[in-house]
Order: C-alpha cells, then structure tokens, then sequence
C-alpha cells in the first residue's frame, strides 16, 4: 500500500497511543497522533484525514465530540471508537451518532488494523462510485447506470454511437437488467434529448387499452369516449418513445406499429384523419423475439424493422465486477433515503452476494440492500443478516428461517423455492394457493419475473 492513506489516533495513554501508531506505521499509512481530544480538533481542520481511532472517553474532549468535528471537516472521515467493556452502550451510541465501528480496550492491534483496512476499502469504494458517477452523468448523462466492467463498457461506446442514429433500437436482456436507464442514456445523448422521452410497459394494458394508450382515440370511438385523447405516439413527438416488454403486444398491434413506422402516420381509434409523426422508438424485451418469429407469435417484418441497431443487456452475473460497484452506490442511496449510516458489507457477506446468481438483476440486488439497510442495527452489515436465499441450506426443498426475517423476504424464498421445485408457474401457483395471476404480479414485485 502505498502511503496514500492518513490515520489520526487519539488517546489519553501514552503506551495504547504509541503502539497502535506503530502499528499503523508498519503497514504503510500516514500516522498522526494526538494525547488528547482537545489536540485533535486542530489537526482535523489543517491535515488531511481519512480515519480517526479515538478514545471514547476522555477528559476535556470526548470521542464523541472528535466524531462530530470529523463529521462537520470531512462526512466521509470514518471513525473508529476505543473503549472499555462497561461503556459498550456509549460505543453503541456513537455508532448511532456516524461511527464506522467501535473495539473494546485492550484494543487487539490484529483487529485494530483489520477495522482500519475496512474503513479505507469502504472510503475508496465510496470514492470509485462517486468518481464513476460523475464520469458517466457529466460525461456522458448516463443518470444512474453503475458498472466498470468490460461490458458495461462495451455497452457505453454503443450508446454514444447509435444515440445519433434515426434507426429503432431494440433492447434485449432478462429482467431487472437496466434496459430503461439505458434507453434513457440513449435519448440524453441524441440530438432528441431536449424533447419527451415517454416509457410504456406493454405488458400492463390488455389489446383494446395498449392500442388507446399508443394511439388515442376520437370523440365517439367507445362508451364513455366523450372527448379527444392524444396517444402517446404523438405525445412523444419529436422526442423518444420507450416501448418496454414488446413481445407482450397482439398481432394486431403489431401491425399498427409496424405501419407507424414505415409510414411515420397513424390514426386515433375511431378516427379517419391520418396523423404524421416523428419519433424515436427504442423497444425492449426479455424474450427471445426469434423464437416468437418461429411460433408465429410475433411478426417476423415488424421484427427486422425493430433490430436495426440491437443491444445486448448482459445479466448482472455476467458482470459480477460490477456488484461492488452497486452494492456500495445502493448502500449511499439506502442511507440517504431512510437515515442510516450502513458503512459496508463484512467480507464473508459480499462473498455470498458475489456468488449469487441474482435471477432478478441488479433490481433484485437493489431491492435486498435496501431491505438490509432498513433492518441494520450495525454499521457493518455480516453474512447473519442476509435473507436466508443467500444463507446456506440443506436442501432445495428445505428452508430455515431466522427469526426477525422480514415477512416479504420470507416470502420471496418460498417462491422460488417453489418455482425450483416445479415445472410451470401453474403448478407453482396452486402449490402455493394463489392465482396465477398473483404469482406473476408477485414475482415482478420481487424482480425474479
């Protein structure tokens, strides 16, 4: 390591103070030192400091009080709290209060130095995330989309290259992938970004209401059309239209589509006025569209002028460099959103999360560490808290439970321990006593559709 990285170590004993410097000393960080708290607060506001291992209790200047000041120079400084058995419920406070984590006096160096490689590795995590948002949104306004990884890279290039292009692009990649913040990317780098970009999931309307949604309708066209409606074709003129789960859409809206795209003109349901538009269409789908060609459930025309320019969605298990990268910018969001202060993952607990397959994507990531953050009770979430689908289990057919496991993960394990154990969502379904419909809304819900 080179000596990039400063420790400030603050304490009243002289012997406690000189070996846990000497420590940090012989693996290459930039030790400062302090007797106390009071000679610590200058050194906050005129030295450059990454972590702070203090003394909790001290005579003029508490730990405490050395958090805040850290706290108010620099919210990214982790502290690191020593003290004594009897004031663990101090300790516990000052993790409330912003601490990354605390250790009891005598203070074991091993563990001593183990916390501070911690805390580095969760600063520079934090800083990789930040330093990458800030490339990719100014850059190139990528808003949201975290990933370093050749693929993700790959996937960066395409975009700046078609964003200029007039073609229809087509999205494929399974669920929970990230396909709309791509095709967002897309319409923030064309020439159209100035315009509405307009998102329609086709799979959440029936035929008649897709086609009323797209299209709008007339006065008179149905029961209870008692004025004009302008559909979305036109809503998103001049700009991008976002057509998600497009395999979902009937022939016969296919076809419409297809016209809309050849021609650049359609009609409103009931009307008889032709209307000229122009627009984007970026489609999208987690199907396989060939084999739908094959089945002759989806048109096989509409599909070649769909896949002029396609990108290819890599599953977050394809891009597992990747996972790092979102737990830490999901942990930044999770804390902001709800008030807590989760530092990081332990390493046997990221091992498990780099291990899973994550069916859902980055979605089921997103929404596991969000759960996580919510139910933390420590700054450093361990392998103990995950939801049992990533807690070691006998048999497929067999599931322990924790007690204090949230009833939504509890339900998103026998789920899919049903689905594993089944060979159709029917099946499935009437195992679990719901509806079909049910189950698929639920396993949306979950991000394992």
């Amino acid at each position: 390591m080179a000596q990039k990285w400063s420790v400030l170590v603050v304490s009243e004993e002289d012997s406690a103070l000189q070996s846990i410097a000497d420590t940090l000393t012989k693996h290459d960080y930039r030790v400062l030192t302090a007797p106390g708290g009071d000679e610590a607060l200058p050194l906050l506001e005129r030295e450059i400091v990454h972590v702070v291992v203090t003394d909790l209790k001290m005579r003029h200047v508490s730990g405490l009080d050395v958090l805040h000041e850290a706290h108010t120079v620099n919210p990214d400084i982790a502290v690191i709290m020593m003290t004594r058995f009897g004031s663990i419920a101090s300790a516990v406070e000052a993790m409330r209060s912003g601490a990354f984590d605390y250790l009891t006096k005598p203070v074991k160096l091993g563990e001593l130095e183990l916390v501070v490689q911690r805390a580095v590795a969760q600063i520079e995590a934090n800083s990789e995330v930040g330093e990458l948002r800030r490339w990719l949104d100014i850059e190139y306004g990528f808003d949201n989309i975290i990933g370093n990884s050749p693929a993700m890279r790959r996937i960066y290039r395409t975009i700046l290259q078609v964003a200029a292009s007039a073609g229809t692009i087509l999205l494929i990649g399974e669920s929970g992938t990230g396909k709309e913040l791509i095709a967002r990317a897309i319409h923030r780098n064309s020439p159209r970004q100035h315009k509405h970009f307009i998102a329609l999931n086709c799979a959440a309307f029936s035929e008649g209401l897709l086609e009323n949604e797209l299209f709008g309708h007339e006065p008179g066209a149905f029961t209870g059309a008692n004025e004009q409606k302008p559909g979305l074709f036109e809503l998103a003129a001049g700009g991008v239209l976002f057509l998600d789960e497009i395999s979902e859409i009937s022939l016969t809206t296919q076809a419409k589509l297809l016209r809309v795209l050849e021609t650049k003109e359609f009609l409103r349901v009931g009307g008889i006025k032709p209307i000229t538009v122009d627009l984007a269409i970026i489609s999208a789908t987690n199907t396989d569209l060939e084999a739908a060609v094959r089945n002759k459930t989806f048109r096989e025309d509409l599909y070649y002028r769909l896949r002029v320019v396609t990108i290819e969605v890599p599953p977050l298990r394809q891009r597992t460099d990747d996972t790092p990268l979102l737990v830490n910018a999901f942990l930044e969001e999770f804390n902001e959103k709800h008030h807590k202060r989760v530092a990081g993952l332990s390493a046997e607990a990221m091992r498990r999360l780099l291990q899973y397959p994550w069916p859902g994507n980055v979605r089921e990531l997103r929404n596991c560490l969000e759960s996580l953050v919510i139910l933390s009770r420590k700054p450093t979430i361990e392998a103990a808290d995950l939801p049992p689908y990533l807690q070691p289990s006998p048999t497929v057919d067999e599931l322990t439970i924790r007690v204090g496991t949230p009833l939504a993960a509890i339900e998103q394990e026998v789920i899919r321990r049903t689905l594993a154990l089944t060979k159709t969502k029917t099946e499935a379904a009437r195992l679990l006593r719901i509806g079909r419909r049910t189950l698929h809304r639920k396993l949306k819900d979950y991000g394992l559709a």
